[in-house]
């Protein structure tokens, strides 16, 4: 028995009884619904797949037309065959036009499971037509959209078809191709063997897969991943092959890319620190046998951080390329640039002839940096601390030189400009590295002091202001020479720290010489680049004034022309807000730099300190004398007051006083003293300045 579902659309039982028998009768074992309405008819054909429906033609709510439309309005492909008792030949006709399978009479019923045989032979094949008509849909969508460029040939390896992929990735349309052969594509760079091999595979195992370099139609060649399939027919003929092309060329350029970026500074364009190791390597090896010297420089540009800091690091960014375009303009095409990260770069000149002058080429090259760099309207001055290695009279060996040069540089940060490597600097850096640790210990056990250097007015001779000056007692009676600790400081950043506490200090003790009914009025505290650049440092100096009470005139902060004018601008906004705090401000060292006199107009200043180099020579210098009278034309006019320091003989006092110079400072006028000392000094009668006491041997 050969089982079917049959939905009977039938008002009779027994009518539908007479159709169950036919059906079994025939061989098949029915599965039925009987239905008399249109929702019923709906219900039915949603609940379940129906392998035909069988319809009376006249039923009392709706009729075996009404019956058929509802279900091909359902778009169901189901055998739909009418039993009638009464129906017409005309009818009869009209309800196969609207798509009845076939009619039968109820007195003729043998002829339906023959009807039903025939209808559900027609209803698999017309399913089947419509599954390969699906996928052949399926597969032209597939071969139209699809991001590989497929290509479709005869066995003779003759273009049957192509998609768009195919013709956006090569160039070519589809008319310039179909007829071709794949070899339109050729670049050139496969050898005949490769093609063989190609083909071998293709019979063998009907398919090939790998890269290959095809050329577009404009001529580029680009990588792509090409896969081939052979398709045989039912005799076992190929009848066709399938080429599909993934482009690789985007793939590659990504892949380099990350290659690049291993490789190179993203910013600068130049070899990075992997990259400059695996060059020296091989400079080193050719040197060695071209007997030729190597000089190796790293550069550290000083105080670099606060460009970021007050500009911005997108202007930072931006000096960093010009720096590493500077660098590239003053070496040789053989030379190697690298930026090692941050504001480190590394210079390796090669091929240098033995005879060379290691102090004039690395000088030079030092040279290039001095130059401002323009920003929009800011000029920013730097300067660069470099540590130089050489090969072979350091070592022989890469990774040692690069060792080298570094330790070089670190002393180089220490004490400013250039240092070459020698032996003795593996020592150093043990002794500093233990100074580090000592000096983060200093503060907690309070071995950091304060001394002060009086400060006279030559008009009356009375002490009226101090210099503080930074001390480490790090043992009984044993003070550290600060050109030993002020560098590590510097370099560690501990200096920033040190500063908070040495503000403080100094304004407690001058508070404290006020309440004994000193004169004193105004003690200065030398700031160092570190310290001027930091972007705390107005709010902190302004808490510490508030919190001792001190008034903000009697601080004076002496800064170093050299950072007023590395970035002019920076440096006026920064001196602007500090006089709008009251705190006054000296030019420590001024004449010093070439641009000394523009200083006097371009920022708020209150006090200018000659450098010491003018006044050691005195009265003897005609120079320094006229340099000193035209300081004092052009000061005094704006309201400057001006200190000597350094001042060590009478004769040197009384030449600066007669020239009209308002504040002596140097051991002739008192040495740095402790807090004690300095505080009997303008507490008691010695607030009188006198030569004789001045230059009493302990003074000096």
């Amino acid at each position: 028995m050969k089982p079917i579902r049959v939905l009977i659309v039938e008002d009779s039982e027994d009518d539908m009884l007479f159709v169950l028998r036919a059906l079994r009768q025939a061989g098949f074992e029915p599965e039925h619904v009987r239905v008399q309405t249109p929702g019923q008819l709906r219900n039915a054909l949603a609940q379940q797949t129906w392998d035909c429906i069988i319809s009376d033609y006249s039923l009392p709510s709706f009729s075996g037309l009404d019956a058929l439309n509802l279900v091909r309005s359902t778009g169901i492909d189901v055998p739909f065959v009418i039993v009638s008792g009464a129906i017409g030949e005309d009818t009869a006709v009209d309800a196969m036009r609207a798509g009845a399978h076939d009619y039968i009479m109820k007195g003729n019923l043998t002829r339906l499971a023959p009807a039903i045989e025939r209808e559900l032979v027609e209803a698999q094949i017309r399913k089947e037509r419509r599954e390969a008509e699906n996928a052949l849909r399926l597969a032209a969508s597939v071969f139209d959209n699809s991001m590989e460029g497929i290509m479709i040939t005869d066995p003779k390896a003759r273009i049957v078809r192509v998609n768009q992929a195919f013709c956006d990735m090569t160039g070519f349309s589809v008319d310039e191709v179909i007829g071709n052969t794949p070899q339109l594509l050729g670049s050139g760079r496969h050898t005949a063997p490769f093609f063989r091999q190609m083909w071998r595979s293709l019979q063998d195992s009907g398919y090939w897969r790998g890269e290959i370099q095809n050329r577009r139609k404009n001529g580029e060649i680009f990588p792509a991943w090409l896969t081939i399939s052979s398709v045989r027919d039912d005799m076992g003929e190929v009848s066709h092959y399938i080429g599909s092309l993934i482009d690789l060329s985007v793939q590659r350029k990504a892949e380099e890319r990350v290659r690049y970026l291993t490789q190179y500074d993203a910013l600068t364009d130049l070899p990075n620190r992997a990259l400059l190791r695996e060059k020296l390597k091989s400079a080193i090896l050719r040197a060695g046998y071209l007997n030729r010297e190597i000089v190796y420089l790293q550069f550290d540009l000083d105080r670099f951080t606060r460009i970021n800091d007050t500009l911005g690091h997108h202007h930072g960014d931006r000096i960093l390329q010009r720096v590493s375009q500077r660098l590239r303009q003053h070496t040789s095409e053989n030379d190697i640039v690298a930026r090692l990260g941050g504001d480190e770069f590394a210079v390796v000149l090669v091929d240098l002839d033995r005879e060379a002058k290691l102090e004039e080429v690395t000088q030079k090259l030092a040279d290039c940096l001095k130059e401002p760099f323009v920003l929009g309207s800011r000029e920013l001055f730097l300067t660069a601390s470099i540590g130089v290695a050489r090969y072979p009279q350091d070592t022989r060996d890469a990774d040692a030189l690069i060792k080298y040069a570094d330790r070089a540089l670190h002393q180089a940060k220490l004490s400013g400009g250039m240092r070459q490597y020698s032996p003795t600097m593996d020592a150093d850096t043990i002794g500093q590295m233990h100074m580090e640790g000592a000096l983060r210990r200093a503060l907690e056990r309070e071995e950091f002091v304060v001394h002060y250097q009086p400060q006279v007015d030559f008009s009356n001779g009375r002490v009226v202001g101090a210099e503080a000056l930074l001390r480490w007692s790090r043992g009984e009676r044993w003070l550290v020479p600060p050109n030993e600790f002020l560098p590590v400081l510097e370099e560690t950043g501990l200096i920033n720290k040190v500063t908070e506490w040495m503000l403080e200090r100094v304004c407690m003790d001058f508070r404290a010489w006020r309440d004994l009914g000193a004169t004193i009025r105004t003690v200065s505290v030398n700031l160092s680049a570190k310290q001027f650049w930091h972007p705390d440092l107005a709010d902190q100096i302004g808490d510490t004034l508030l919190r001792t009470g001190v008034d903000a005139s009697c601080l004076c902060l002496e800064i170093s022309e050299r950072y007023l004018t590395e970035d002019a601008s920076a440096s006026s906004g920064l001196l602007k807000r500090l006089r709008e705090m009251g705190v006054r401000i000296a030019i420590d060292n001024f004449g010093s730099r070439y641009s000394s006199l523009s200083l006097l107009r371009k920022f708020p200043l209150d006090i200018l300190k000659i450098d010491r180099s003018f006044i050691e020579t005195l009265p003897k210098s005609d120079e320094n004398e006229a340099i000193i009278d035209g300081i004092i034309a052009m000061a005094h006019p704006l309201n400057l007051k001006i200190v000597a320091e350094g001042i060590e003989r009478a004769s040197q006092y009384q030449f600066l006083q007669s020239h009209g110079i308002d504040i002596a400072q140097g051991f002739f006028c008192g040495r740095p003293q402790e807090i004690n000392e300095f505080t009997h000094l303008v507490a008691t009668n010695h607030n009188q300045f006198s030569p004789a006491y001045s230059a009493a041997p302990h003074l000096h």
